[in-house]
């Protein structure tokens, strides 16, 4: 036999898995997510801050050619190439429009000066602090005509902020807690989910400038929700095969933490254990 009668007898390269039309359609819808808010806040750092206009700039370009890429690409692993761009440009607008505006809300100023109590061995709750009010800071209603000037959350954010107080005064060390824990929480969450699932991560957590705008006025809520990423996420998995296991254990601190981090978790702890009682019978 000739070599060239082997290589007409070979057997053919076997042909790419493409990659599903809808995994395609949420690629896509999490790349143009993208482009809301962050105008305004290249034209805020364009006058004053070029390394931030030009990580914007990077960006944009980013942002056009993975969407040119999640119509184009052949291969569902291509695809998922795409994914991975569109999480890390995702990541860094979260972090330019951080840089940009981080002044907080009242209750990053709340969180913030509640650390600095802890730290100092003064007491935290029950104590009204209504000199940080005023100058833009937002006041809190209450229902018999007055404003609420103490900390109302658990712990757990002011806990977080206390190491961070040497970044600066004011909000600031509330802000990256907060924001670092939505970026922390988008992560786990992509990659706890399915390969053609992963954008639709990335698109709800870091896209329409939503939750990221919480993040950076500072809300405790957005340290909870991270931390009920890896609750929630295959949650029937718990308690599989009568015990627990480390990833039942480390999702029983997450909930816990969520819990001390703000109130919310405390209305979806019992639906949680209701469920894992559901399908673990017996």
């Amino acid at each position: 036999m000739t070599p060239g009668s082997r290589t007409r007898g070979s057997a053919p390269a076997p042909v790419p898995e493409p990659p599903v039309q809808w995994h395609r359609v949420l690629t896509l819808l999490a790349d143009v997510s993208l482009f809301v808010g962050t105008r305004a806040v290249w034209t805020q750092a364009a006058g004053h801050r070029l390394v931030v206009a030009a990580a914007i700039s990077v960006c944009y370009a980013s942002i056009l050619v993975c969407g040119v890429l999640a119509l184009v690409v052949r291969r569902a692993r291509s695809l998922a190439r795409v994914d991975v761009c569109v999480l890390v440009t995702a990541v860094t607008l979260t972090l330019c429009a951080w840089a940009m505006n981080h002044g907080g809300s009242d209750e990053a100023v709340l969180t913030t000066q509640a650390a600095r109590e802890l730290v100092a061995g003064h007491p935290v709750y029950g104590q009204p602090w209504p000199w940080l009010f005023g100058h833009g800071v937002a006041l809190t209603p209450t229902v018999t005509g007055g404003y609420d000037f103490t900390y109302g959350y658990p712990p757990l954010a002011p806990l977080l902020t206390a190491p961070l107080l040497w970044l600066g005064h004011g909000a600031l060390p509330a802000t990256v807690v907060s924001t670092a824990a939505l970026v922390a929480g988008t992560v786990v969450l992509w990659r706890t989910l399915p390969t053609p699932w992963r954008s639709a991560a990335t698109m709800v957590c870091l896209g329409f400038g939503f939750l990221p705008s919480y993040g950076r006025l500072g809300y405790p809520a957005i340290v909870a929700l991270a931390l009920l990423v890896p609750v929630v996420v295959r949650w029937p998995r718990i308690g599989r095969g009568g015990r627990l296991g480390s990833g039942g254990l480390a999702r029983a601190a997450c909930l816990g933490a969520a819990c001390a981090a703000q109130q919310l978790p405390w209305f979806v702890a019992p639906f949680l254990l209701a469920g894992v009682y559901a399908v673990r019978p017996g």
